[in-house]
């Protein structure tokens, strides 16, 4: 439980509300408590947003959230998965919000933005003389994404230097409320959320689809191995006895990491890839890493854990995949953050984008064509989007040991976050579904990626002291999951499966739940044949 306060601008005057107390999920907000609106972690709100402009990349999209902006009249702070870095309430045509950003050149840009709203809106963009007016889109799909992007039609014409780019519903006429002031949704209870604006020229966004188009990677290898299992190692994970999380334990976690055994119940599930978490719920790294170390020594190991991995597995014809987030959650998460250079106020944001970078390129380089790719970079959209990652950097760090591995950035419950993602992902949880393919494909919302799908069968991992025994097991019956895998194979869907693990990987316990294992061999029958 997180206690965050919201600063609201209402009619001119700033008044800071208690929010109510409410629940995260795994991939919720950053810890940090509540603070004032100049010292508060996770927030781009300036006193003067004009004295810190947004540099425009030259050759690429720049993004910019909506919190980044300077706000005039009725508009408020957003809340949510996205809503954090979202602005809402655009009670009247004088609530504004201006963008102040700096040109390379003059040029004319196209805009694109991530929004949400419950109903059509008159949109205006202005910069200069440059005006563009145009109904928002209107959402035709069912559910997710349920933050939507929009190409804005026309050009604004900017100025070398510092252009003012400002935004506003010149139509609105909505009567605030209590209800309207507690925003929970992406859908912001039926508000209009800007989330943020994406600039570049023309020239500079086809130049970006044709270079994500010759680095793509390859997953018909996954299309062919049919399904794989996804386990998280988590920090905040617990063991089977005992009542402290993984990261109390860190070191001594890794060395007990039994490989062969792991190997051997991977192999009972029928996997043909391994989708392994290599940091989650705080940014911990079982193995050596150089980067990670220049970042905040501390967090790796002397044994290679993750080679060990790779090498049994790919002994028995298993393929590896990594997960890992920028460790924006979870345990110790402020200081590794701090220490990364996600610092939302910061002026030059570049030291996070150079230090990740530099993480996913030795990775890549270490383990070589050995690693088929990332195929879950988790919270993209939600923690790394707001400060503006130059994707294409990850894309080719994460490519430079294996041209042909495959990338999914994230786009949790709203759209693609950068060309350069290969694979759909979005995690279902334990919903048996599709990924939403009728938004999949050039233009649409999660844009030219491959189809895939990624849910768990128990939990993602076990949360509290497990106490020597598994509780809990399969969400469904296990006829569901034989005829929801065999289906996906035929529509040549990949779909990766969470078992939750223990943390303490040993022969000396069931490390997966027994009944989570029978279904599983049920669907290798079912699909393998064997």
């Amino acid at each position: 439980m997180i206690k965050k306060q919201y600063v609201v601008r209402l009619t001119g005057i700033l008044v800071c509300l208690q929010i109510v107390v409410f629940t995260l999920r795994a991939e919720g907000l950053p810890e940090d408590p509540g603070k004032s609106n100049s010292q508060r972690t996770g927030q781009w709100y300036r006193a003067d947003p004009a004295s810190q402009p947004v540099n425009l990349r030259r050759n690429d999209l720049t993004t910019i959230v909506a919190a980044r902006a300077a706000l005039q009249g009725s508009i408020f702070e957003g809340k949510g998965l996205t809503g954090q870095h979202a602005v809402a309430g655009f009670y009247s045509p004088d609530a504004k919000l201006t963008f102040y950003v700096n040109a390379p050149e003059t040029d004319d840009y196209s805009l694109s933005i991530i929004f949400a709203s419950p109903d059509v809106q008159t949109m205006e963009f202005q910069c200069g003389d440059s005006l563009i007016t145009t109904p928002s889109l209107e959402k035709s799909w069912k559910d997710s994404p349920r933050n939507w992007r929009q190409q804005i039609p026309g050009l604004l014409h900017l100025q070398k230097g510092v252009n003012q780019v400002t935004f506003r519903l010149p139509e609105s006429t909505v009567k605030p409320s209590n209800k309207n002031l507690q925003l929970q949704t992406h859908l912001d209870q039926g508000q209009f959320m800007l989330y943020s604006i994406e600039l570049g020229t023309p020239a500079a966004r086809q130049a970006q689809l044709e270079r994500a188009k010759e680095i793509r990677g390859d997953s018909t290898w996954m299309v062919e191995g049919k399904y794989g299992l996804f386990v998280h190692f988590s920090a905040n994970m617990h063991g089977w006895t005992g009542s402290t999380t993984r990261s109390e334990w860190f070191q001594e976690s890794v060395e007990m990491f039994d490989v062969q055994h792991f190997a051997d119940q991977v192999e009972r599930t029928g996997a043909a890839w391994v989708n392994f978490t290599v940091t989650h719920q705080g940014f911990y790294w079982p193995g050596p890493s150089n980067a990670v170390d220049a970042v905040m020594p501390g967090r790796t190991t002397e044994r290679d854990l993750l080679m060990e991995i790779i090498d049994e597995l790919d002994q028995r014809g298993i393929a590896t995949l990594f997960y890992l987030h920028s460790g924006y959650n979870g345990v110790r998460a402020s200081e590794w953050r701090e220490a990364l250079g996600a610092d939302y106020g910061a002026a030059d944001v570049s030291r996070f984008n150079d230090n990740m970078v530099a993480i996913l390129r030795e990775c890549s380089l270490r383990y070589g064509k050995k690693v088929k790719g990332f195929g879950y970079i988790d919270g993209c959209l939600m923690h790394d989007y707001p400060l503006d990652p130059h994707w294409e950097s990850w894309a080719r760090a994460i490519k430079a040991g294996n041209p042909d591995a495959v990338i999914g950035f994230s786009s949790n419950q709203g759209p693609s976050v950068s060309p350069f993602s290969d694979l759909s992902t979005r995690d279902g949880g334990a919903t048996l579904a599709e990924a939403n393919p009728d938004q999949m494909g050039p233009g649409k919302q999660y844009g030219d990626v491959d189809p895939a799908w990624w849910c768990f069968v128990d939990t993602w991992y076990p949360r509290k002291p497990m106490n020597g025994k598994w509780t809990g097991g399969p969400r469904k019956p296990t006829q569901a999951y034989v005829d929801y895998f065999k289906q996906m194979a035929e529509k040549g869907v990949p779909v990766t499966i969470n078992l939750a693990m223990t943390a303490d990987v040993t022969d000396d316990h069931p490390i997966f739940h027994p009944k989570c294992m029978a279904v599983m061999e049920e669907v290798r029958k079912a699909v393998r044949g064997k």
